[in-house]
């Protein structure tokens, strides 16, 4: 019957015809699809494999500090501190508040503890204020790398110091960021105490009073620190001529510039900011066009956040 019914309808024949050869295109694509499909889907179930494999990695080095009033030089160091971080991908972070029940010198303890407990750092900078960045180029990293390089026991080292004529300068230091960090932290606040006890006057010491007292009688915890020659990481200018025993006065080819007590060495109303303005020329810049400026917020972007 079928075959009589195709007699008697040709029409019914071309339409077989193209059913079959419609069909037949059909799968030919889906097998086509299929060659191009798989192999996407393979890749993406072993980008998904390796992610659960393979912890994230932490940003390598955030830069700190805190401002609590107005100053001239507002600006111009934010912009340093800024400039820098998003040049090497770094993160900057910033407080404009201090409410330390030791003091407001005591803060940046406060702070760094705040942020080692967010466990998304390797290593903090702690950078006074006061300071600018003088050559953008150079990568805060390799100098701890270097440093580290000569000691013994590299991971046993929790701090990264300066000092200056009067002994240990805190302005800018760098810390490792982990749980036995906080322990030393710990160990310097209830110095402290001990400390202040044995003063005839009642004041309150500075933080890095308390440090420098600390490392000189605690052999263990002096350990745990490693001494950086302060050209490298905290010069100061000529005008507070207050070096250690290896460095000099800021050169143009150094890292950091810090005018710690201005105020003491420098005439005028406003001794910190004049010196920022005279050294801002001779600050290397680098070429902002060639940064990632992403702001931060996802783990493993470089940013700039404000606590």
């Amino acid at each position: 019957m079928f075959v009589r019914a195709l007699r008697r309808n040709p029409s019914l024949i071309l339409f077989l015809v193209i059913c079959l050869l419609v069909g037949w295109q059909l799968g030919a694509r889906e097998g086509d699809l299929r060659d191009v499909v798989s192999p996407i889907r393979e890749r993406y179930a072993a980008a998904q494999a390796s992610l659960k494999e393979e912890p994230k990695q932490k940003n390598r080095l955030a830069i700190v500090t805190f401002v609590t009033d107005q100053r001239s030089y507002l600006h111009l160091s934010l912009k340093n501190h800024d400039h820098y971080a998003r040049r090497h991908g770094y993160d900057f972070i910033i407080d404009y508040e201090a409410h330390p029940p030791l003091g407001t010198p005591w803060w940046k303890l406060d702070m760094l503890e705040r942020l080692i407990k967010l466990d998304k750092w390797d290593w903090l900078w702690w950078m006074d204020f006061d300071t600018l960045i003088m050559d953008t180029g150079i990568k805060v990293t390799d100098i701890i790398n270097e440093t580290l390089a000569t000691v013994p026991d590299p991971d046993k080292i929790e701090y990264l110091l300066t000092h200056d004529c009067n002994g240990l300068n805190s302005g800018s230091y760098i810390l490792r960021s982990r749980q036995s960090a906080i322990d030393l932290m710990n160990l310097i606040r209830a110095f402290k105490s001990t400390m202040e006890k044995g003063l005839e006057e009642d004041r309150q010491l500075s933080e890095q009073d308390v440090m420098g007292e600390l490392f000189k009688v605690d052999k263990n915890a002096a350990e745990r620190t490693v001494r950086v020659q302060q050209q490298k990481l905290n010069a100061f200018p000529k005008e507070i001529a207050c070096f250690d025993h290896e460095s000099h006065e800021w050169q143009p080819h150094d890292f950091v510039i810090h005018f710690a007590g201005a105020w003491a060495h420098v005439k005028g109303d406003d001794p910190t900011g004049q010196l920022m303005k005279k050294y801002e020329p001779w600050i290397k810049w680098g070429d902002w066009d060639s940064f990632d400026w992403k702001v931060g917020g996802k783990e493993g972007d470089s940013g700039w956040h404000v606590l």
